[in-house]
């Protein structure tokens, strides 16, 4: 029982993802591996909804005993649930989706894994200790490496480093940035900046593509 906690932008995504892909967990998983995104769903019900959709199940109106009596089947499961925050925050749901999550972390053969904005774990739960630390910046190096493979090494040193301080090296600030250097260049999103600033990083439509939803 995993939370994956930290500031907008961390890269709480992308480590999920990384956790689903790993070779170790698909080979003990094998197609038992959910990843479900929460941004939509404002209570309990509809959280179990999308779990269930998951499953394969069809919809019904609140979903949570089926799925609980899917992952108590025997079988190994990983559910990683994403961007969690949308449906605990609110004070009308947050004891509900707590108590559903204790629920599903009752199930022995369940691996959970929660991504959330913040530093704090829902309660009820007994996540696996030693917690896993909330997400910070990366190093420079890897900030570096990060913007390279995506904007490749063209640019000059001293303008990379200028990048790579605007974005307090967040990797979706440094990904958001690369991708942007590699249409205009580095000589214009410099400059875009001194106007604009994190504006710019602000123009998708999901969270991997706008810091501000992340």
């Amino acid at each position: 029982r995993i939370a994956i906690l930290g500031a907008g932008g961390m890269g709480k995504t992308s480590l999920a993802r990384a956790v689903l892909h790993h070779p170790n967990i698909t080979t003990r998983y094998h197609g038992n591996r959910f990843f479900v995104t929460c941004d939509i769903a404002s209570s309990k019900a509809e959280l179990a909804g999308l779990i269930g959709s998951h499953l394969g199940m069809k919809p019904g109106k609140d979903l949570t005993h089926a799925a609980r009596k899917h992952f108590s089947n025997g079988s190994s499961h990983l559910l990683i649930l994403d961007n969690l925050e949308t449906v605990w925050e609110p004070v009308e749901s947050c004891k509900e989706i707590e108590e559903f999550l204790s629920l599903l972390t009752h199930i022995p053969s369940l691996a959970l894994v929660i991504t959330m904005r913040g530093a704090e774990r829902p309660s009820k739960v007994q996540w696996t200790r030693l917690f896993l630390p909330p997400l910070q910046p990366v190093a420079q190096d890897a900030a570096r490496k990060i913007f390279i493979d995506i904007a490749d090494d063209s640019h000059s040193p001293e303008e990379i480093d200028q990048i790579l301080s605007l974005a307090a090296n967040m990797p979706l600030s440094i990904s958001l940035l690369a991708h942007l250097v590699d249409v205009e260049g580095c000589t214009k999103i410099l400059s875009s900046w001194e106007t604009e600033k994190t504006s710019i990083l602000s123009e998708g439509s999901d969270r991997r593509s706008n810091l501000e939803l992340s």
